[in-house]
């Protein structure tokens, strides 16, 4: 009979620890939801999303609740994590877009010096207008931001390209006048 009490006594008090154990998580885990809630206000998705990362593994860190409230402690959780990882998604999503931009007008930038032809260009005016057209749109490149990263090197090497083979010819069509004026100059 005292064992038989003993027992009972000790499965109460281990009911009651346990009671108290599911109290305490329970409100662990509503504080880590309301954190998780309030991230939604953070104005930097990267941010937020790290803060989140961290309440993932406390959330997994901090003990069971009760059964009847597990699923809906787990809701609540998830559904501020959800609103989270969409604006981190988002917010990538943006950057994609932008570059996308970005490489569409440096594209253009590249189709404009490449269309140049250099063979209608027979004074130093044409060529001096030419020269400022080409330093105008180095400049805009300055302006524009990255591109995605896989085209980024290859489409600034297409402009360079493009803009090399431009002061190449200046310079060759500079040559050769120099060359017709002194052959001129001295053999008249």
């Amino acid at each position: 009979q005292l064992y038989v009490e003993q027992f009972y006594d000790l499965l109460k008090l281990n009911s009651e620890a346990r009671e108290y154990d599911f109290k305490k998580n329970l409100e662990a885990k509503t504080k880590l939801c309301e954190a998780a809630e309030k991230l939604a206000e953070e104005e930097d998705a990267i941010s937020a999303f790290h803060q989140l990362q961290e309440l993932h593994q406390e959330y997994r860190e901090v003990g069971p609740v009760a059964k009847d409230l597990r699923e809906e402690v787990w809701t609540r959780f998830k559904a501020a994590s959800t609103v989270i990882n969409k604006r981190h998604q988002q917010h990538f999503e943006e950057i994609k877009e932008k570059e996308q931009r970005n490489l569409d007008e440096k594209t253009v930038i590249c189709e404009i010096v490449e269309s140049m032809e250099y063979d209608k260009m027979i004074t130093f005016q044409d060529w001096h207008d030419k020269t400022e057209e080409i330093l105008a749109l180095q400049a805009k490149w300055k302006t524009i931001g990255f591109a995605p990263q896989k085209m980024n090197t290859k489409i600034f090497e297409r402009f360079r390209a493009a803009c090399d083979k431009f002061f190449q010819s200046k310079a060759e069509y500079y040559k050769t006048r120099r060359k017709c004026y002194f052959e001129n100059c001295f053999f008249v």
